[in-house]
């Protein structure tokens, strides 16, 4: 019966999902201009500030953030919960927690409102392990899945909803350079970890940045100007299993960033700084016309941040980043706020 269930339920939340993103997609016409407004929100601060994970509940209206480090680099193995109506951090203190890490990566299970959280590094070796945090129970645990890739750390993770499956690309080993470009899929529903093994991939990553594109059913990759490598924008196509180098126009110059989709607007929004500089910079990528497009604005915040994460609140249309090296600063972003 539960099989059942899920079968039925799937398809009329992927359906929803996608119906009410094209719809959004539609009412906006091509080649509008995308205006961002960022605000430093009064509020306190975690501990965590730096080579965190964070992502956003859908049910509960909270962000959750857990593990990485305090602004003096001592370790942190809390998980901390923001209410953006509160304007408020909370230290959850689960009942049971992971082994403490950094530069994990986590995805927020849409269908069973669960965040899900894999691999990482503590300095002394990488973790290769599968957790589940539950918000109602308030707790972590443990999955240990079939098949589990090589232990990772700046690797990038994605739910999609469309497949029920959670994507993950990249990383690296422990005190080694960028290792890993493989792809890999987890369904929670035969809590087992599958390659896909693309006809072609990007080269090897870390500091890894993708989001799931839910009107194109894609995954986009954004990989950085890290080292002498020049910036790159890859999408995942899960049709014909494979990677495409989409070579765009005007590709941010940026090594330290993060990048998140914007379902109202149908566009991918990246926040990171201009190599070799403390200018922070946002950019917006359409799709449809292969295009990055730089939307800073004149007044923003004096604020340098890397190692850190932004997400989406649906709920409210807003942006939220969220610390970096070294900062405890929460930060909205507001696209096109006069129009709202």
């Amino acid at each position: 019966m539960k099989n059942i269930i899920q079968i039925i339920v799937i398809p009329i939340l992927v359906f929803l999902f996608f119906s009410c993103s094209l719809l959004q997609d539609e009412e906006q016409q091509p080649g509008k201009q995308v205006d961002a407004t960022w605000t430093q929100l009064e509020t306190n601060s975690p501990n965590i500030q730096v080579e965190y994970a964070m992502v956003y509940d859908t049910l509960h209206k909270h962000i959750i953030a857990y593990g990485g480090r305090s602004g003096n680099f001592d370790n942190v193995n809390e998980t901390w919960a923001f209410d953006y109506e509160l304007s408020t951090w909370t230290n959850l203190a689960p009942s049971v927690s992971p082994p403490w890490r950094a530069n994990h990566a986590m995805a927020y299970d849409l269908l069973r409102h669960k965040v899900l959280m894999f691999g990482g590094d503590d300095f002394t070796r990488s973790f290769n392990d599968l957790w589940e945090y539950n918000y109602d129970q308030n707790r972590w645990i443990e999955l240990s899945p079939d098949n589990s890739p090589e232990a990772r750390q700046m690797h990038g993770m994605i739910y999609n909803p469309n497949q029920d499956v959670v994507v993950m690309f990249g990383g690296r080993r422990t005190g080694g350079g960028a290792s890993f470009n493989d792809t890999w899929k987890y369904s929670y529903v035969s809590n087992e970890w599958q390659e896909f093994n693309p006809t072609n991939s990007p080269s090897v990553q870390d500091h890894v940045n993708i989001t799931y594109h839910n009107s194109m059913n894609k995954i986009i990759l954004f990989a950085g100007t890290q080292g002498n490598s020049s910036p790159k924008t890859w999408a995942y196509d899960f049709e014909i299993n494979s990677w495409t180098n989409l070579n765009p126009n005007n590709s941010p110059d940026s090594d330290h960033s993060s990048l998140t989709f914007d379902p109202y607007l149908g566009k991918v929004i990246l926040f990171g700084n201009k190599q070799g500089s403390s200018d922070m910079l946002t950019w917006v990528y359409d799709y449809s016309a292969n295009l990055w497009t730089n939307i800073t604005p004149q007044s923003m915040p004096n604020i340098y941040i890397e190692h850190a994460a932004m997400v989406y609140i649906n709920d409210h249309n807003v942006f939220i980043q969220y610390g970096g090296c070294c900062a405890d600063k929460t930060l909205e972003l507001i696209l096109n706020k006069q129009n709202q």
